[in-house]
């Protein structure tokens, strides 16, 4: 089989980035959409390409560099908005550590939207775990809330139950309808986001960041920065 010429080549990488962007979409349970949005995240999300060495293709074909992402870029310059405090359901399997206040006061917190038939939802579930446990063994603090956006209550169970010990076994949980609508809607987002979504809210309650898409391993310095400026 004969090479395929530099031309193709760059045209196929580039349908595979932009594939590779896209997030997950809640439609109704089962259907062929969100199976494909499953695969395409699950295989090419942010944090499977590296942040400074872009692919080449061929001898001498490259891809033009791309500059590194900034979660907050331009954001954090806002005086922000009035964070959400309408309450939400809480999910935990058995045993696991009781969940407090979804914004506790006093620190930055940065809130996880995500659903068990997210893929990469579940894949950045662990980095961000690590991010607030590294942010605390260097002296920051950094509130961790995740909240589901699961229509289907038994497969979200499921999958808090299967989780370890060390993983997320409880959750906020924005049911379907008013409840989730009115808390998307404070939050600024509409009311089918594509998963998942990450909000930045300062000690003052103030939302100040939204970020859209998984986080990847290089985007820690840039939080650490945030959490620990005066």
């Amino acid at each position: 089989m004969g090479r395929l010429p530099p031309l193709a080549l760059l045209e196929a990488a580039v349908g595979f980035s932009i594939l590779a962007g896209l997030g997950c979409k809640q439609n109704p349970k089962n259907s062929p959409t969100r199976e494909r949005s499953e695969v395409v995240n699950a295989s090419g999300s942010v944090s499977d390409l590296p942040s400074s060495a872009p692919p080449t293709l061929g001898s001498g074909v490259g891809l033009a560099t791309v500059p590194a992402r900034k979660l907050c870029e331009g954001q954090l310059a806002r005086a922000g908005r009035e964070a959400p405090r309408k309450p939400t359901a809480r999910k935990a399997a058995l045993g696991a550590r009781p969940l407090g206040a979804p914004l506790p006061a006093g620190k930055w917190t940065w809130v996880n939207l995500w659903a068990a038939w997210c893929a990469p939802c579940k894949e950045e579930m662990p980095r961000l775990q690590s991010f607030a446990a590294r942010l605390a063994r260097e002296g920051a603090e950094l509130g961790l809330s995740f909240i589901s956006l699961d229509d289907d209550e038994r497969q979200l169970e499921q999958f808090l139950a299967a989780q370890p010990e060390t993983g997320v076994r409880a959750t906020f949980w924005l049911r379907e309808g008013r409840e989730r609508d009115d808390w998307l809607a404070a939050a600024g987002l509409g009311r089918d986001p594509a998963l998942p979504v990450q909000l930045l809210v300062d000690p003052k309650g103030k939302l100040r960041c939204t970020v859209n898409g998984a986080v990847a391993d290089q985007d820690f310095a840039e939080i650490a920065m945030i959490v620990t400026s005066p």
